[in-house]
């Protein structure tokens, strides 16, 4: 089980990490323009944004599994995709924590700076491989939870339940993607290993997905401009739904989608609070 709360604290990290960051971008948005350009979207109450999206992340499947089949053999451009990434994605936590210190200008200098850094040193120390994807799926979340209003969001998060349900049971692809990503060590995953206590058992390991943590970053980022409670909310109902669903990969030794899961205890933490905020039970804003 210690991979099992191994993997849940570095789930709940991320997310930790994403609300923070999420919070600090909102209250700079009018006045940095770099993180104006964060925004990927012109109007993030489009629904249409979901299919966008959607679309998006099936063309960058179909990428990675062409790569994988065509220049599996070549890890140097998976190095390269992973460097980018950190890079970019790690820039956007750092910057959240530099803005305590100086203002926005220098902020911005800096974080860029220390990620293109650390995604470097990243690149030579493999052990740092859970810090990177943890920075980088809390900048990726911040960046989607800024983008896209709630209905959108929503959208696309059922939308991606079905594409993870149906990548891994029918056309299998995400099988095939998560064994190339964990034989490279790349930080497309977290990962949480428990060695072996005796002599001829087996080292027990799990992994997840950075894409199942980035998903509940989303909506908790877009909520706060509506409710932070409703983010508390669903940042619980998401916690409970991975510890259930690690418990039950763990037992089950085998891969199975995280996302519709996730999905379901995020939107029942969201309808919980929405009902007991309408009967009054709870605030939409934290009050001291």
């Amino acid at each position: 089980m210690r991979v099992v709360f191994g993997l849940l604290a570095l789930f709940i990290a991320a997310q930790l990490l994403g609300i923070y960051t999420g919070t600090v971008v909102i209250n700079d948005f009018t006045e940095n323009p770099y993180v104006q350009e964060l925004v990927v979207t012109t109007d993030s109450n489009e629904p249409m944004n979901a299919v966008f999206f959607i679309l998006y992340i099936l063309a960058g499947a179909a990428m990675m599994i062409i790569l994988i089949r065509l220049f599996g053999v070549y890890p140097i451009i998976f190095k390269l995709l992973e460097f980018a990434l950190i890079a970019t994605a790690s820039s956007i936590v750092f910057y959240a924590f530099l803005r305590l210190l100086v203002p926005y200008e220098a902020s911005t200098i800096a974080a860029i700076t220390i990620g293109l850094v650390f995604s470097g040193v990243k690149v030579f120390v493999p052990g740092l491989k859970n810090a990177a994807a943890v920075l980088a799926t809390a900048g990726v979340g911040v960046v989607f939870g800024i983008s896209l209003g709630l209905i959108p969001l929503l959208l696309f998060l059922i939308f991606l339940s079905i594409y993870d349900y149906l990548s891994v049971f029918t056309t299998k692809h995400m099988v095939e993607m998560a064994d190339y990503i964990v034989k490279k060590d790349l930080a497309f995953t977290v990962t949480a290993i428990e060695l072996p206590k005796k002599k001829g058992e087996k080292e027990k390991r799990l992994d997840l997905g950075t894409g199942d943590i980035i998903a509940p970053i989303m909506l908790e980022v877009s909520l706060l401009s509506i409710s932070p409670v409703a983010t508390a909310f669903v940042f619980v109902g998401a916690v409970a739904a991975i510890f259930v669903f690690l418990q039950l990969v763990f037992r089950k030794g085998r891969v199975l989608p995280a996302l519709p899961p996730i999905v379901l205890g995020m939107v029942c933490g969201l309808a919980l609070w929405f009902v007991l905020n309408l009967l009054g039970l709870v605030p939409a804003q934290f009050s001291l």
